[in-house]
């Protein structure tokens, strides 16, 4: 049997970002981050990086591009879509982030319809309800998104400072990216840290989210299931909280033998350290008890786990989405909601916020 275990991060090098110096090229004069002349002399520094390829960063960047900023995103995986994500693994694919999404803004509403144009979203009544869900997978969303976009991934941020009218960020390998803007959009607690000293405020407002985890099981068989009801199977009240063969999706392609089990949140909290294989195990024999499925052993099996899967405790949608300097915003869908929807309209906002601001 194939297991999976972990994220596998592309190979080296990455590609050296607009705006970026090695860190051992900067030197300190007081307490400020100081580079000499040749070092930036043939920088190009953009107007706004954002940290975070999800809904939200993504929402972000195309709203800034779209009023006339020169955009950079920046991301530590090596997919775009966050939380919105897919994997490939041995021939099956597992949409193993957020299942579905619904539309009610008008911005968000007209976006889900070009999408859907597109053939990147497609309409799906799942959980009695209206919803939407990319197609052929939930990714092909993000990637709709993306469009004319400069995304790099692979690049993670350590460490925030700022220099006059300049966003100095320090990545884990020593590189230093400078903006004149900047929007963090990774969810609450990594904010709460990457800004604790940069800019208190934000990090106080990323502090006060918080999220329940989600464990996932990932299971690909040689053969096709045997009959079944197509609706997911699952509730809140666990262990399964949501489960579906991908091939009841609309547009998935019926030979991809694969079953996506989602733990609900209180189960994925009392499991949380367990042991992948020990947590596919369980899940399987779960959703074997909750759908009352037969089914033989899978040539593939996983589990991921997503320690910030779904926001329980939103930020306060009043309070303020810049700090003091005015040059950067936070971003994510613990800002005033759980949903996609959510996200894409904090990233709309954290640009309106900064092109406003005094600074």
């Amino acid at each position: 049997m194939k297991k999976l275990t972990g994220e596998v991060m592309p190979e080296g090098p990455y590609p050296t970002a607009t705006g970026s110096v090695p860190a051992s090229h900067l030197h300190r004069k007081g307490d400020q981050n100081m580079t000499t002349s040749s070092d930036t002399a043939d920088l190009v520094i953009p107007d706004l990086i954002v940290i975070g390829s999800g809904i939200a960063g993504l929402a972000a960047a195309q709203a800034a591009m779209s009023a006339g900023m020169s955009v950079m995103v920046i991301d530590k995986g090596r997919r775009i879509g966050g939380r919105v994500s897919t994997r490939r693994a041995h021939g099956f694919t597992f949409n193993h982030g957020a299942q579905f999404m619904t539309a009610r803004s008008p911005e968000f509403v007209s976006l889900s319809t070009a999408a859907i144009q597109d053939h990147a979203l497609a309409e799906w009544h799942v959980a009695n309800r209206d919803a939407l869900c990319g197609t052929p997978t939930m990714r092909d969303f993000p990637v709709y998104m993306q469009r004319g976009l400069d995304v790099r991934q692979g690049i993670e941020i350590t460490d925030i400072g700022r220099e006059h009218d300049h966003i100095i960020l320090t990545d884990k390998d020593g590189q230093t990216h400078m903006a004149r803007h900047l929007i963090v959009s990774a969810p609450a607690p990594q904010s709460q840290r990457l800004l604790a000293d940069v800019a208190p405020n934000l990090s106080a407002l990323a502090g006060s989210a918080s999220y329940a985890p989600c464990w996932t099981g990932m299971y690909g068989f040689a053969d096709a299931p045997p009959p079944h009801d197509p609706a997911p199977v699952g509730d809140d009240a666990g262990p399964v909280g949501f489960a579906l063969w991908e091939a009841d999706r609309p547009g998935a392609p019926a030979a991809n033998h694969a079953l996506t089990v989602q733990a609900a949140p209180g189960w994925s909290q009392q499991h949380l350290e367990d042991d992948a294989g020990d947590v596919a195990d369980a899940l399987l024999a779960a959703w074997q008890e909750a759908s009352g499925q037969t089914i033989g052993t899978p040539v593939l099996k996983a589990a991921h786990r997503w320690r910030y899967a779904r926001v329980v405790a939103s930020a306060s949608d009043d309070a303020a989405v810049t700090s003091s300097c005015g040059r950067i915003a936070v971003a994510g869908d613990w800002l005033g909601g759980a949903r996609i929807e959510h996200a894409f309209l904090s990233g709309q906002r954290a640009v309106a916020a900064l092109t406003t601001a005094p600074n």
